[in-house]
């Protein structure tokens, strides 16, 4: 959020609404950002990224647009932030003046009709920089603007029935502008996980053509797009000098996917000497694992990565189309751990014919594999993905309020689906089961403070600690 300029009329004002249990981002929203920069040039943009701004309410951004009176507000959607969102909204339709609301994301993507329900006026469907550009333009009552039939990629209601439109290409990301940081309030983000908190996201690459059952891909499509390695660090340089980062976070889908992509990267990233740290934080596929490009990278600066393993048994992720093995997933890890990488691995506990004992598979797995952080959710079936639609249509669904479905907090949550072969509960005790025993064991805090180098390094383990504590305290 940054602090509106006086006598200047807000536009339109992004957000990303507050979220019940969630912890606030390390990094701040790139999808906000490249949206705000592709508006920039025509409208004046403000952003407010509510849990970092420590608005945990309706009530406090119902208060903030009032008096900030923008012409348009547009908010991002995932599924958490649907039922603060619909409050918002409603609130404010009861104003005698009210922005119009725009609405985007996976969760607004994938349930246009019921999205549009809530109230909000205008859905941008997909990758929505080119979209929301002609939003705009049509609100705002530009010449030679565009109705909304014409517009790709959006819906709407008129007389009561949903119009979606024709649907839009996916764009060049070359031509993307770089991300509109100088809107945020930079230092209203830190994490526990890393070594600064003078740190910006980046991204290289939009897409995924992997179909894991658990995912919604139609936002940024199921082919891989990739940027032009000299721009990507011809950004970095930029946000070094402009914002005096200190790190970078690559935000790709798939960054080890095209060998040529990384080593290119990684041998220009050399060549700039910018002396920054890195990591990977999405989820890297242990299938990727390549020696050359994991060399290269920790050369470049990359000091971090995570990995999807997500299941320790070889069915269960057959079950989840992850196109993976477990000995790939070995592999992989004793390769990162040969190159010094801190290193987390995502584990999925709930697929539809989980049992206890492939979830104590997974456990002893991640054990074996003993990386730095492993964290444990339980799959949860969100709008868009295959495992939503299997569950939807067995009619297992068990409620459409969207506070629940929440894979980060899972203590006080009612149950959203009937599992196969498992409880609500069981599901709930398995998934504390796993932290505990993954956490709790010699072996894995010897392995931790041998880690240790300096005292910097103690005082960032300490944190991470008291971090994790918090979050078992809050979440299991």
């Amino acid at each position: 959020m940054q602090k509106d300029k006086k006598n200047d009329a807000v536009d339109i004002l992004l957000v990303w609404p507050p979220i019940e249990n969630y912890f606030s981002a390390a990094v701040p929203s790139i999808g906000l950002a490249y949206l705000a920069a592709v508006l920039e040039p025509h409208y004046n943009v403000r952003i407010l990224e509510c849990n970092n701004e420590g608005m945990y309410s309706a009530d406090a951004v119902i208060e903030y647009i009032r008096k900030m009176k923008p012409r348009v507000a547009g908010f991002h959607l995932a599924t958490l932030c649907v039922p603060c969102t619909e409050e918002i909204v409603k609130a404010l339709k009861e104003d005698d003046e009210c922005p119009v609301f725009l609405a985007g994301g996976p969760h607004a993507s994938a349930l246009p009709a019921e999205t549009l329900d809530t109230g909000i006026d205008y859905i941008a469907i997909g990758e929505a920089e080119a979209t929301i550009v002609e939003l705009m333009d049509y609100i705002c009552g530009k010449p030679n603007a565009l109705s909304p039939d014409d517009i790709e990629s959006i819906a709407f209601k008129r007389d009561g029935q949903t119009v979606i439109t024709n649907k839009r290409k996916l764009l060049d990301v070359n031509t993307l502008p770089y991300p509109a940081w100088h809107l945020f309030n930079k230092e209203d983000y830190s994490g526990a996980l890393r070594k600064t908190d003078k740190i910006l996201p980046v991204m290289s690459s939009r897409g995924c053509p992997e179909s894991c059952t658990f995912c919604y891909k139609e936002i940024f499509g199921t082919s891989i797009r990739f940027r032009n390695p000299k721009d990507v660090v011809d950004e970095i340089e930029y946000l070094k000098d402009t914002f005096q980062i200190e790190q970078f976070a690559i935000l790709d889908e798939n960054f080890t996917l095209s060998k040529k992509h990384a080593m290119e990267f990684c041998n220009l990233l050399i060549e700039r000497d910018l002396n920054l740290g890195w990591y990977l934080g999405n989820g890297v596929r242990v299938d990727s694992t390549d020696e050359e490009v994991i060399a290269i990278m920790k050369k470049a600066g990359n000091y971090r990565i995570a990995l999807g393993v997500d299941s320790g048994n070889d069915d269960i992720l057959k079950e989840l189309k992850k196109r993976i093995t477990k000995e790939q997933a070995r592999n992989a890890v004793a390769v990162y751990k040969k190159y010094g990488y801190e290193i987390t691995t995502f584990f999925l506990i709930g697929a539809p014919s989980e049992t206890k004992q492939t979830v104590q598979d997974t456990i002893d797995f991640a054990i074996e594999l003993n990386p730095d952080i492993a964290s444990f959710n339980n799959l949860t079936p969100l709008p868009g993905s295959e495992l939503y639609k299997y569950y939807d249509a067995k009619g297992d669904l068990l409620t459409k309020d969207w506070r629940h479905y929440n894979y980060f907090y899972y203590k006080d949550r009612d149950p959203v689906y009937n599992h196969p072969t498992l409880t609500w509960d069981e599901l709930r005790k398995l998934r504390t089961k796993a932290y505990r025993k993954f956490y709790f064991r010699f072996g894995y805090v010897f392995s931790q403070f041998r880690r240790l180098k300096s005292f910097s390094d103690f005082t960032l383990l300490l944190k991470k600690a008291f971090t994790f504590l918090g979050f078992m305290k809050t979440n299991l």
